[in-house]
């Protein structure tokens, strides 16, 4: 028994060292203590798909450069900006060693870039007003070496997106949406900035914050949840709400020209619910190559869609009443507590509807070979405080660290959708499908967040983390005190 025990250890040990490949370990002597947090900031080239690794230490920034096979070709030193505008929105190579920072203060009404020149090894600090007065910041996002600014106009349907290649060279896009019509909680029109009010739950002045979504990569539910979504597909951004009871409105701009476009598809719609009265209901959506999943739930009942949106044409539909058995998912009904990391499983539907029913609804996709994993289920907040994952707070400000899910932290969309996946108050089922959205049998697989979990857990000192895609999988990027160094670690399905 014991040899066979030992046997399954060298084989995981074995497994799990694959997983997790270095492709780069460097020197670097950060003088923070360790229960100092660092933040790194990773920026990959869309041309060169050269990596330059920004680390943030407490009054200074260490560049390594890397070449598309990780060999380190420079490191640099430059001094810490200055500035009250103290969280990275985010940062691009505009240009061949020179680099581009949108910061901002808390509230975002402030907007600042950051130029930083490799070459010269200068920086510097650009104050210059970005917006009007008369826009509001939705989102900001980097996309082929440039930094898009979202905005909106408020009391309109009027959208602006600032494309910015270089300090000096700003292409501002203006959309038109007056006359597209828009639905508000409860189905009447109404203008989009009233949408994102509505969303916020907040008043007019507030921040408005759309979620980025990468579809590519393991998205929690948590993340999941969120009524508003920004995708990116080739030179478009997707936007979806999820404000309306009965309908997903999905908004495409196109990134080089003002066209726009807006699609209505209706929601699921439940047999328990008089069509008059749903404020008990709750929905989302999740976009995944050309297809929109969407869910509805209340107690006792859940109802799952599937919808082609080139076609229009609805190609999936699953009812599930209280006393019917989940004959399609491919795992147990799953609940994990967040902080603590626990796990349970339960076998009763209805008791899988009424927790979905009382938390954020969502459903989330990833599209793996020929395989659709579909994750459905509903999360809850975590108060801060209760300890468990903190999401590094990336600026150019005080060192510290933030909760999951804060809004003014700088990190990469792959890290994002990491920190919710592993740290999730949530209750869940899996499921896969083919193409064709038939269910088919099957263990649903560990997935590349899963490897780094349990990789990072048994480091004690790692900083400046940070996690993103490249060349198809995941790097785990992270500095160990114990080594003075920085290892780039690569981890793969």
């Amino acid at each position: 028994m014991k040899k066979h025990i030992t046997i399954l250890f060298l084989l995981f040990s074995f497994v799990s060292l694959f997983s997790q490949e270095v492709i780069s370990e460097n020197l670097l002597r950060l003088k923070g203590g360790l229960s100092d947090r660092r933040e790194s900031i990773p920026i990959i080239n869309s041309v060169s798909k050269e990596l330059s690794l920004f680390i943030v230490d407490r009054k200074t920034m260490y560049l390594n450069k890397y070449d598309k096979t990780f060999n380190l070709l420079d490191q640099l030193k430059f001094e810490r900006p200055k500035t009250q505008a103290k969280n990275i929105i985010d940062a691009v190579e505009s240009n061949k060693g020179q680099y581009l920072f949108l910061v901002s203060n808390n509230s975002k009404k402030k907007l600042e870039l950051i130029t930083i020149d490799s070459q010269t090894k200068t920086t510097d600090l650009i104050t210059t007003s970005i917006l009007s007065k008369n826009e509001r910041y939705l989102k900001a996002f980097a996309h082929k070496n440039q930094i898009f600014i979202l905005t909106l106009t408020p009391k309109t349907s009027k959208v602006t997106i600032h494309k910015i290649k270089g300090v000096t060279d700003i292409e501002t896009l203006k959309y038109d949406l007056t006359n597209d019509t828009f639905f508000g909680k409860y189905d009447k029109p109404i203008v989009l900035y009233k949408i994102f009010s509505a969303f916020n739950g907040t008043t007019i002045k507030s921040n408005l914050e759309i979620e980025r979504i990468e579809s590519d990569i393991p998205n929690s539910l948590e993340v999941a949840s969120k009524k508003a979504k920004l995708y990116l597909e080739e030179d478009n951004i997707v936007l979806s709400i999820d404000i309306s009871n009965r309908y997903t409105q999905l908004i495409t701009l196109d990134l080089n020209t003002n066209n726009s476009d807006l699609v209505t598809i209706e929601k699921p719609q439940l047999q328990r619910i008089n069509r008059n009265n749903k404020q008990f209901v709750k929905s989302n959506s999740f976009l995944s190559k050309k297809l929109l999943y969407q869910i509805s739930g209340i107690r006792g009942e859940m109802k799952f869609n599937v919808t082609n949106l080139q076609s229009k044409k609805l190609i999936k539909e699953i009812s599930l009443q209280k006393e019917d058995s989940i004959s399609f998912k491919n795992t147990p009904i799953i609940q994990e507590g967040g902080y603590y990391n626990s796990h349970r499983e339960m076998e009763k539907t209805q008791k899988f509807l009424r927790k979905i029913a009382l938390s954020n609804i969502a459903v989330s996709v990833l599209h793996k070979q020929d395989t659709i994993r579909v994750t459905l289920g509903g999360v809850k907040e975590i108060a801060a405080g209760g300890g468990g994952f903190g999401m590094p707070m990336a600026g150019f400000g005080a060192v510290g660290g933030a909760v999951a899910g804060v809004g003014n932290a700088f990190v990469t969309p792959t890290f994002y959708a990491y920190s919710g996946y592993t740290y999730t108050k949530s209750t869940r089922i899996d499921c896969l499908f083919d193409e064709n959205m038939t269910h088919v049998q099957g263990e649903v697989a560990v997935n590349a967040f899963d490897h780094i979990k349990e990789f990072s857990d048994e480091i004690l000192n790692e900083k400046a983390e940070t996690i993103f895609k490249f060349n198809g999988y995941f790097v785990y990027g992270y500095y160990e005190s114990l080594y003075n160094k920085y290892f780039l670690r690569k981890f793969e399905d």
